[in-house]
């Protein structure tokens, strides 16, 4: 089983994995992980680093960007951003709040509508 495999495995589950330091991991919901879940994040440890670390990065510049635009938009209160290729299993919403900072959406494909997301923020807006 491929990191990618192991990640999508653990998402079903309801685990989303994240990279805390350079050599360390988080699972959450704690209550979620099962010990062979546990036992398969610990053998594939690297791996899983690996395959998450570029996501932690892309993170950052997606909140970049979406500030960017936020800058370029002196009308707009909030802009959303959506990666379609960062996750597997799951496209993520890059929402940045002028004055407030940025959060990110993780959105299951299945789940995922952009229209109803940004009718969200413009009726925020009002």
């Amino acid at each position: 089983m491929g990191a990618s495999d192991l990640i999508a495995r653990l998402a079903v589950a309801g685990v989303r994995l994240s990279v805390l330091a350079p050599n360390q991991l988080a699972a959450e919901p704690r209550e979620a992980l099962t010990d062979e879940l546990r036992a398969l994040i610990r053998q594939n440890k690297p791996a899983l680093l690996a395959a998450l670390t570029p996501l932690e990065r892309s993170s950052e510049a997606r909140q970049q960007r979406a500030l960017a635009r936020l800058a370029e938009s002196p009308d707009s209160r909030r802009v959303a951003i959506f990666d379609l290729g960062a996750d597997p299993v799951a496209v993520i919403c890059t929402v940045a709040v002028r004055d407030g900072g940025t959060c990110e959406l993780r959105i299951p494909r299945d789940r995922y509508d952009p229209w109803a997301i940004l009718e969200a923020l413009q009726a925020a807006e009002q």
